[in-house]
């Protein structure tokens, strides 16, 4: 058995490095030249012989008997760059992976798959994972034998240099193959059960949705906010969707809510002068981000403060989604109007670079834009004058700086200086497209501009749902025109949907995740659009990945193709993350695309996968809350498809919600007293 302490960094973010970064006389080029994948061509001129994932590479193991060594990242994961810069551009350290290993590289933003797949194997064998994902594989059934995450390039406390991690690998390989493979085979068993084992149905229905709500409320933190009560904290849109539809009359899920809404939308995770979301923050408080900006979060994060604007009349609220599109539109909208994937983390090489301030920095940048007068109150109402909060950790030499943060809600500062929240909203908007013009002329972060078919439906369904409650149609026709070209591009009757595009290059066939989210951003535009199109788009799509992922056995849907020869096992995954699984989305997908067609055979779907489902349901409500959002909305709205007669069941309260909350004013979205941008 080979035993090496293994190492896990499981949260990260990195640099994007343009695929010409090296120049023309590069001195190495492999195999990863010409994939499209920013992240894969960014390593294109690392000394290391990388080769991308398929039958060339996995030929070439099998034919010179070499182990493959697999590295999975993306492309604003900081560690992966880390890695890369320590250990990929090495040239010692690149002639032992070439000399003992077949080394493949794999966006894992391209290939969920296999990401999923080998990020479970390694959490198996270390209790851990993360990006960089560093496993090894036999060469011919491409099953797991040993795993870590990011190794660095000598012997650290607690962490094997990656030189000792590749001999030690080479040299078990040689001496200890039965082992290898016994090894290999037990994980591969291991890796099976988890993703594709099911437990038979079980009865499910309001208890499980009260339950739900009570382990949200039992985690939330009265202090800071959030689902947790330590750092790092995450977004986790699918919380706020969850309790925002099934349990906004009780007063204690509803101050959950609004008050982790109030904290993200404070803290410096919010990017106060630009918009948009940054991936989560390191801290308890939401103050200080890690940098990088998915397009996937702000996505759902639109919705979610549209939908909360809708339901409190906080003008406040709306004005977030409205600037988290607007930085979309901005930044992150190709030329024929699909949205790119993610902003790096990092400026070179340093975290957060480009997005830190000193007060000096403030001063000039609005003393320049003939605003002196409004110097002190930005470095008061931003945070400035309370000392600096941010130090770069991977560089303790550098001077502090400051995260951007507000103090309070923008109508309390209005109160306190006696201003209409009209006349705020003047004041803040100069302030910071004086501050966004000085930001722009910095060094930017990398763009990563693939299109994902995926993301795309989620910021499609986020976008039209802001311009539906904000009344904004400009952002319903965004919607309308990145979905025409997503439909147009990356999608045939006949040939089914591509999973990205990088140019006019469309490739990859897509995951059952493209077509849920697709879907659900296009029922959203149906609604906020009112074109029909959208709805039988949706129906051609739902009916694809019935026809290519469907479980017809057990219900639900598997997460890949049928027979693909890559894979050791195919999956299925209801348990939600940073974004809601595939299986919980289509359910509800199928919820809806039986109301608007009548169709109950789509219903009768969502029940099945929900029947699938059910065990996992009862055993943690929490982790699979999309699910449960569906079975709320059955158990609320189509009894009858449950098998209760249409006389459903009577809601069962636990005792931790005893309050009532008050009624809302609604108020329009022309009276924001939010500080715009």
């Amino acid at each position: 058995m080979l035993a090496l302490v293994l190492s896990s960094v499981p949260i990260c973010g990195a640099s994007i490095l343009n695929e010409d970064s090296s120049g023309p006389k590069a001195k190495f080029t492999n195999e990863l030249a010409n994939e499209t994948s920013p992240y894969l061509l960014q390593h294109a001129h690392n000394p290391v012989d990388w080769h991308p994932w398929g039958e060339a590479a996995f030929e070439i193991a099998r034919t010179e008997d070499k182990p493959i060594f697999l590295s999975i990242g993306y492309s604003t994961c900081y560690w992966c760059h880390v890695m890369e810069r320590q250990c990929f551009e090495n040239e010692q350290i690149a002639a032992l992976m070439n000399e003992y290993f077949v080394c493949i590289k794999v966006d894992r933003e391209e290939r969920p798959d296999v990401d999923d797949i080998y990020m479970t194997a390694v959490q198996i064998m270390t209790g851990k994972g993360g990006w960089p994902l560093s496993i090894w594989l036999t060469p011919d059934t491409l099953e797991p034998f040993f795993g870590g995450t990011y190794f660095p390039p000598t012997d650290s406390v607690g962490r094997p240099g990656f030189p000792r991690v590749l001999n030690g690998i080479h040299e078990f390989w040689l001496q200890q193959r039965e082992a290898a493979y016994e090894q290999a085979n037990k994980m591969s068993s291991a890796v099976k059960q988890s993703m594709s084992a099911r437990s038979d149905a079980v009865p499910i229905g309001r208890n499980e949705v009260d339950t739900a709500i009570s382990q949200l409320v039992a985690t939330y933190d009265r202090t800071h906010a959030g689902f947790d009560k330590k750092g790092p904290k995450f977004p986790m849109p699918v919380f706020h969707e969850f309790l925002l539809e099934s349990a906004w009359d009780l007063s204690p899920a509803r101050q959950a809510v609004t008050h982790t809404l109030d904290r993200m939308a404070m803290g410096g995770m919010y990017d106060q002068v630009g918009g948009g979301f940054h991936r989560y923050s390191t801290d308890e408080k939401w103050l200080v981000p890690h940098f990088e900006k998915m397009l996937y979060d702000n996505a759902m994060l639109a919705s979610v403060y549209a939908d909360a604007y809708e339901k409190t009349g906080d003008a406040w609220y709306g004005a977030i989604a409205a600037e988290t599109i607007d930085w979309v539109l901005r930044e992150m909208t190709s030329p024929n109007g699909a949205f790119y994937s993610a902003l790096d983390a990092e400026s070179n090489a340093k975290e957060g670079e480009s997005y830190l301030w000193t007060p000096d920095e403030i001063r000039s940048s609005l003393e320049s834009a003939q605003l002196g007068d409004e110097v002190d109150f930005t470095l008061e109402v931003y945070g400035l004058d309370k000392g600096t909060n941010f130090q770069d950790p991977h560089h303790p030499g550098a001077a502090p700086r400051n995260v951007l943060f507000l103090s309070e809600k923008p109508h309390a500062t209005a109160k306190q200086l006696g201003m209409s929240g009209k006349a705020l909203h003047q004041k803040w908007q100069a302030i910071n497209t004086a501050l966004l013009a000085t930001r722009d002329e910095r060094d930017q972060p990398g763009l990563d501009d693939k299109i994902i078919a995926g993301w795309n439906g989620l910021m499609i369904g986020g976008m039209a749902d802001t311009g539906r409650i904000l009344g904004e149609q400009h952002y319903v026709d965004s919607a309308s025109r990145a979905a025409d070209d997503i439909m147009s591009s990356m999608w045939t009757l006949q040939g089914g949907l591509l999973r990205t595009r990088r140019g006019d290059d469309a490739r990859i066939n897509a995951f059952l995740e493209d077509y849920a989210y697709m879907i659900r951003g296009l029922l959203r535009l149906e609604e906020a659009s009112g074109d029909s199109k959208y709805l039988d788009q949706a129906a051609s799509l739902a009916q694809q990945a019935r026809d290519r992922f469907w479980n017809e056995s057990e219900g639900g849907w598997y997460e890949t193709l049928e027979d693909q020869d890559d894979l050791f096992v195919r999956g299925r995954s209801f348990y939600d993350g940073a974004m809601p699984s595939a299986n919980a989305v289509m359910i509800n997908n199928m919820i809806e695309l039986y109301e608007r067609t009548g169709r109950k055979n789509w219903g009768e779907d969502g029940v099945q996968a929900l029947n699938a489902i059910s065990s996992d349901i009862v055993r943690s409500p929490r982790s699979a809350i999309h699910s449960v959002q569906a079975l709320h909305l059955l158990e609320t709205s189509h009894p009858a498809l449950l098998g209760k007669g249409g006389g459903g069941v009577e809601p069962r309260r636990s005792p931790v919600f005893m309050f009532h909350f008050p009624p809302r004013i609604a108020r329009s979205a022309s009276q924001w007293a939010s500080r715009p941008r």
